[in-house]
């Protein structure tokens, strides 16, 4: 039994808290309202009337029917957690393209002329996206001075966990290398064309522009000589914005700093990102905070040659939660049909007078 991952949208965190929270206070409820009725009683003082009072009501039943309605609502609430069991993950043919995402890890992606910062709308928007995504065999790189690989595959999710808790100050090598992340894309794509049937291969690159230490254009021309596009994204102003100084725990400490000590601005270099698409027959696009782009390049590579795969289908969970809910609405059912009275015996014969 599986019970459902609380960093999904649903149930909500803080909801299921309060929800559990609630049945502690359910059961100091019932005590508290037993407690209440012995002191109405005791402050009646009058024993024959009180005996009279009390004669039909049965105390067994107010437990019982207490008890059902606590255990109903512990049933509700495991009902809630959505239990769940694993199905069985299955193999399918789908249709589907090869691509590398190529995305830029490098400290400036710290910059927030994008909301929050470049790279966490860059994460979000790349959720997005892969959530929208079904056959196509995808790949990333994650690039500063350096680069981080991860292989082709349709497991969207293991590309997630790949990225998301990935930070600029992981890089080990610092800069901007936009031609050498390009090129280990370019080898990734022309790795799996072995042994499988001819398909598109494109390259989706998020960066802000500013190559430091490598040759994006001949990066480009190897992606040309095998077919690759190159659909780039640019990412920040034209103006540009300061850099943030990020500590490894995420706090803020001051602003990047240049040799001459003066505060660094980043800004987006487009031209460099408009020539490498224009060469391999790709598109440009500029992220904005209103349109971050990776629809439009999505709906740009909707006409491209898709080929017929064997991949896996990911599990579908199976729900469990009706185990729990239908034995809570009948406790529920039975505590409306439980009174809280004794029940009425047979009239009394009476003896014979004397």
């Amino acid at each position: 039994m599986i019970w459902h991952n609380f960093d999904k949208l649903w149930p909500p965190r803080h909801l299921a808290f309060w929800l559990a929270l609630s049945l502690p206070l359910l059961v100091l409820g019932y005590a508290l309202l037993a407690h209440w009725r012995r002191r109405v009683a005791e402050q009646i003082g009058h024993l024959p009337q009180l005996a009279r009072m009390t004669a039909s009501v049965s105390g067994n039943k107010r437990l019982a029917k207490a008890i059902l309605v606590v255990t109903a609502a512990i049933l509700g609430f495991l009902a809630f957690l959505r239990p769940q069991t694993e199905g069985k993950a299955k193999w399918a043919k789908k249709v589907g393209l090869d691509m590398v995402l190529v995305v830029d890890f490098s400290k400036s992606m710290y910059a927030r002329d994008i909301p929050r910062s470049r790279i966490d709308k860059a994460k979000a928007e790349l959720d997005r996206f892969l959530d929208g995504l079904d056959g196509d065999r995808v790949g990333m790189v994650a690039f500063a001075g350096t680069v981080k690989e991860l292989p082709l595959t349709t497991d969207y999710s293991a590309i997630k966990l790949f990225y998301r808790d990935l930070t600029p100050n992981d890089m080990p090598v610092g800069g901007t290398a936009i031609g050498m992340a390009v090129a280990s894309a370019v080898r990734m794509l022309q790795r799996s064309r072995k042994g499988t049937k001819q398909r598109a291969q494109v390259i989706i690159l998020l960066t802000d522009g500013e190559d430091t230490t490598s040759n994006p254009i001949d990066a480009a021309k190897m992606a040309r000589k095998l077919g690759i596009k190159v659909y780039a994204l640019g990412i920040g102003s034209r103006s540009g914005d300061l850099v943030p100084l990020i500590t490894e725990d995420g706090t803020e400490t001051g602003k990047v700093t240049d040799s001459n000590n003066r505060p660094l601005v980043s800004k987006l270099d487009e031209k460099t990102l408009v020539r490498m698409a224009e060469m391999t027959g790709g598109s440009y696009f500029r992220a904005s905070p209103a349109d971050f782009g990776l629809g439009k390049i999505a709906k740009a590579m909707k006409d491209l040659k898709r080929a017929e795969t064997r991949a896996r289908v990911q599990r579908r969970r199976i729900e469990q939660y009706h185990w729990f809910l239908w034995p809570a609405l009948l406790l529920l059912l039975v505590d409306l049909v439980i009174g809280e009275r004794k029940r009425r015996r047979g009239p009394v014969e009476r003896g014979a007078e004397s």
